[in-house]
């Protein structure tokens, strides 16, 4: 495995609907040579996603959490940890931006 990663990057940016992949996050997944077990949460905006991969990435701070009506994450962000259970695997777990977010709302109705 390549350095467990310190905190989560931004994998797939999105910049005003358009997606792209983040160059520095393609580059860290291309060096890890061990077998990876994916995590992806997707749901609706404000529901615990970013709680929940905290938890399973057994911190309580990494993926940002937000205490207002406003989502905190924007993208898809990634975060490669040792797996708890398997020696020798990469655990890279994938916090999505949240469906039905009121900005994106707001701004795809006009």
């Amino acid at each position: 495995m390549c350095s467990p990663m310190q905190e989560p990057m931004c994998l797939v940016e999105n910049v005003n609907g358009s997606l792209s992949v983040n160059e520095e996050a393609s580059k860290y997944l291309s060096r890890n040579n061990q077998p990876v077990v994916v995590v992806s949460v997707v749901g609706l905006y404000r529901t615990g996603k970013s709680y929940l991969m905290n938890r399973l990435a057994g911190k309580s701070t990494g993926f940002a959490l937000g205490n207002t009506i406003e989502s905190k994450t924007k993208g898809i962000w990634m975060w490669c940890v040792p797996h708890p259970y398997q020696q020798g695997h990469t655990l890279v777990l994938l916090d999505t931006e949240g469906l039905d977010d009121i900005d994106k709302v707001l701004t795809t109705s006009h």
